[in-house]
C-alpha cells in the first residue's frame, strides 16, 4: 500500500511537473510511487533506453517504493477505456490514500490525456462490478500538478528547503534538458525543455507561486472538489511549527 501514487504521461513528468513535492513526501517518510502511462519513446531527444536509466535514477532519489511503466504508446495517449482500466488497475494494486495527476487541458496532448483519464478513473477504482483486476480501492483525493498550463488554486507545496535538490532531480533527465554547446553527446534539437533558460523559468514559477502562499519558493496544486481539514492546526500554517510564533 502506498501514501501517494503519482501519474505521469512520461517518463520525467512528475520530476519536471512537482519535482519539489515528491521530496517533501520522501522527507516526511510517506510511501511514494509513479507510474508512467508511456515510456515516452517518441521524445524528441533521447531514446526510450536513456529515459528509462533516466527515470531509474530519479526514482532512487525521490526514494520511490515503486516506480512502472503501462507502455501506452507515446505521443498517442487518450483516455481511452483501455488506458482506464489500466489505470484503476494500477490504483488498486498500489492502494494510494493519494493520487497526482496532470493537470486537464494541458498543452501537450499527451499530459491533457495523462491527467482525465486518472480523473475518470479515480471514482470507479472503488466500485465492485467494474471490469478490472484487483480489488475495489478508491483513493482519499485526486489533486492534479502543473505541466505547461496553470489554472487558479489555493494550495502550494512550500519547496524552500528542498529547492536545490528539487533542480538536481530535474537534472537526472539530461537527455532532455540544456546541455553547452562544447557537449558532443546527445541530440541537439530544440524542445520547450531543452532551451537554456527553462530551469530559471521553473524556478520564476515557483518564486510567483510562493510569494503567494507567503513562501520563498512553491509548487501548485489542483484539487476537484473540497478538501477536508482533519488536524486544525493545518489552518496555522507555518506558526504551527514548532519554535515559531504566530
Amino acid at each position: 500500500m502506498l501514501d501517494v501514487l503519482a501519474f505521469g504521461a512520461h517518463p520525467d513528468d512528475v520530476e519536471l511537473g512537482m519535482g519539489g513535492t515528491m521530496l517533501r513526501f520522501r522527507d516526511a517518510g510517506l510511501r511514494t510511487g509513479v507510474v508512467d502511462l508511456t515510456a515516452g519513446e517518441r521524445g524528441s531527444r533521447g531514446t526510450a533506453a536513456t529515459r528509462a536509466a533516466e527515470a531509474e535514477r530519479a526514482a532512487a532519489m525521490m526514494g520511490l517504493a515503486v516506480r512502472e511503466t503501462l507502455g501506452f504508446p507515446d505521443t498517442e495517449l487518450t483516455a481511452s477505456l483501455d488506458v482506464r482500466r489500466a489505470v484503476i488497475e494500477a490504483i488498486r494494486r498500489h492502494q494510494p490514500t493519494l493520487v497526482l495527476a496532470p493537470l486537464p487541458g494541458d498543452l501537450h496532448p499527451d499530459h491533457d490525456a495523462a491527467g482525465r483519464v486518472v480523473q475518470e478513473a479515480f471514482y470507479p477504482s472503488g466500485m465492485k462490478n467494474v471490469t478490472a483486476d484487483g480489488e475495489p480501492h478508491r483513493p482519499h483525493r485526486l489533486l492534479h500538478y502543473v505541466m505547461h498550463d496553470e489554472a487558479p488554486t489555493t494550495i502550494v507545496m512550500d519547496v524552500t528547503d528542498v529547492w536545490d535538490e528539487r533542480i538536481a532531480l530535474a537534472q537526472c533527465f539530461t537527455s532532455q534538458l540544456h546541455r553547452s554547446p562544447t557537449d558532443a553527446a546527445g541530440d541537439d534539437f530544440v524542445t520547450m525543455i531543452s532551451r537554456g533558460d527553462f530551469l530559471p523559468r521553473l524556478e520564476a514559477r515557483a518564486r510567483v507561486w510562493g510569494r503567494l502562499a507567503g513562501v520563498e519558493l512553491g509548487e501548485p496544486l489542483v484539487t476537484r472538489g473540497a478538501l477536508d481539514i482533519v488536524d486544525p492546526r493545518a489552518l496555522l500554517g507555518r506558526g504551527a511549527r514548532p519554535g515559531e510564533s504566530l
